[in-house]
């Protein structure tokens, strides 16, 4: 699943709760992971100064980052008997996360998406939507109102599709967690009016445009079928397939809401037509909105 988790903490509610996720992650599939704490600069610094005054300054920045950030994160750690790398880096926040992430070969960053003010402000949304979209591997973005149980994990797994490319390699990763959590998994795929899908083949132009858009439906339901049935026969785990109408952001949102979701996956592009292919309006917004973890797939 993944081998190299990046945990992005700032000590903040949401960054626990980011914190928590991973171990329930990490636990049940061992991996490297690392907790980064990220000062940014211009929280303490006048931008006349420039730099710290000295080594005697950062060392009490670490020195705090320590009792403010990684005490607390570490109890999650050390009870679920999940080793971690401490660290900590100065700089701007979303260019450092990146950095470390690249430098370590991560596949899978883990981030909350509402943080702490002040000096040891880091998660604000600027920062996780900003890592979200520059982010070249998966991300879990994480709200202080997920409620995650750790010795739980995650049992209610909602795959959000369109049948897109990214959103077909989510369902294959949906269905690895769900593996590894012993859990059954959910599929939706939302129908928006007046929206063209992805174009699964050669053949789909002319379908899309010409037919009935009940026949259209039927079409990306068929996909979502085909895409996850051996996967999940040869994972062993159960999957219902769900169709929906209406607008995708809110849809997927009220969706997960109904049923109890406590994972969200989805693809990075795709999700909405044509006209929403770049990440950003239903990836965003269901990452920002959404009362459970959601994980973006590449």
């Amino acid at each position: 699943m993944f081998k190299t988790i990046l945990v992005c903490s700032d000590g903040s509610e949401a960054a626990l709760q980011a914190a928590q996720a991973a171990v329930s992650l990490a636990r049940r599939h061992p991996c490297r992971v690392t907790l980064l704490y990220v000062l940014d600069l211009q929280v303490v610094i006048h931008p006349s100064i420039g730099t710290l005054e000295g080594p005697r300054e950062v060392a009490h920045y670490q020195q705090k980052a320590r009792e403010v950030v990684e005490d607390p994160t570490a109890k999650f750690f050390c009870d679920a008997d999940v080793p971690y790398e401490w660290r900590f880096e100065i700089g701007h926040p979303v260019e450092k996360i990146l950095e470390v992430a690249k430098e370590q070969g991560g596949d899978l960053i883990v981030i909350g998406t509402r943080g702490q003010r002040g000096w040891k402000r880091l998660l604000l949304g600027s920062v996780s939507e900003g890592v979200l979209h520059h982010a070249s591997c998966a991300v879990l973005l994480v709200n202080g109102k997920s409620g995650l149980h750790e010795s739980k994990g995650f049992e209610h797994i909602l795959l959000a599709s369109d049948g897109s490319a990214s959103a077909d390699r989510a369902a294959l990763v949906a269905v690895e967690i769900a593996q590894t959590f012993a859990t059954s998994l959910r599929a939706l795929n939302v129908v928006e009016p007046f929206s063209f899908g992805p174009v699964l083949s050669d053949d789909d132009y002319t379908l899309l445009t010409n037919s009935d858009p009940e026949v259209v439906a039927s079409h990306y339901l068929a996909h979502l079928r085909s895409c996850l049935g051996g996967a999940v026969a040869d994972a062993g785990v159960y999957c219902s397939f769900h169709q929906e109408r209406g607008p995708a952001e809110d849809t997927i949102v009220r969706f997960a809401e109904e049923h109890g979701t406590d994972l969200i996956v989805m693809g990075s592009r795709g999700l909405g037509g044509f006209d929403r292919m770049l990440l950003g309006s239903v990836s965003t917004y269901v990452a920002h909105h959404a009362t459970c973890p959601v994980l973006i797939i590449r």
